[in-house]
């Protein structure tokens, strides 16, 4: 399937996973401040995404000064400060969105205010819409935003994260990654990983996971679309 790549460098219309997915960037200048946050509560299963792929992130990646790896909860409107005057934003968190569980996507703000996709429990969205309106009017919203967000199978409480939502987790890692290199930001592979700290994860549905340098997922497993 055939698709448009805007100069944000984000593919439009669901496509087929690929080597590199992304188009080498080069309208935009190198951002100067840039926050890569993961948002969710890893108490409530599938909803723990957003943490579960900053600590992968942290221990597989290392990035420049003017990276900050943030895993902030479920901070509602405590999140404007880590937005306000950003460069770039990335976001990691599970999302509402019209696809099977376990469906990794791409989007940008415009989707958000759209409706297109929406981040999962009501304790994130309307903090970082609100946080987003509040910045508006003082003209320091982020440059750029970005959402890379998973269909959960279940967020409920004590359930773990599902098999679908590890993958995609391990996929996420990835797609940051070269987010902020298309972008000329300093992100490389870490010579030694760093072991990860996921003390929540235990029981049968949930196990600690190590990412395999090189491994994707195949096409079915993952798609990235933006209106």
């Amino acid at each position: 399937m055939s698709t448009s790549v805007d100069s944000s460098g984000v593919r439009g219309n669901a496509m087929k996973s690929e080597p590199w997915p992304f188009s080498r960037c080069t309208a935009l200048p190198t951002p100067k401040r840039v926050c890569v946050i993961g948002l969710g509560n890893v108490l409530m299963g599938d909803d723990g995404f957003g943490p579960l792929a900053m600590e992968m992130f942290r221990c597989k990646y290392e990035c420049g000064p003017n990276v900050e790896i943030l895993d902030l909860g479920t901070p509602g409107l405590d999140l404007a400060p880590y937005l306000y005057g950003a460069d770039l934003v990335v976001i990691a968190d599970a999302v509402h969105a019209d696809e099977n569980p376990g469906t990794l996507s791409i989007y940008c703000e415009a989707d958000l205010l759209a409706h297109r996709a929406q981040l999962r429990l009501t304790a994130h969205d309307p903090g970082l819409q609100e946080s987003l309106a509040h910045l508006r009017l003082s003209g320091e919203t982020p440059s750029e935003l970005i959402i890379v967000g998973v269909v959960p199978e279940s967020c409920d409480f004590g359930e773990g994260i599902s098999p679908s939502v590890l993958s995609a987790a391990l996929a996420a890692v990835d797609d940051i990654a070269r987010l902020l290199a298309e972008r000329g930001i300093n992100c490389s592979h870490r010579y030694t990983p760093l072991k990860p700290n996921l003390w929540w994860l235990s029981g049968d549905r949930s196990k600690p996971v190590t990412p395999k340098s090189g491994s994707e997922p195949s096409a079915g497993e993952r798609r990235r679309k933006r209106a």
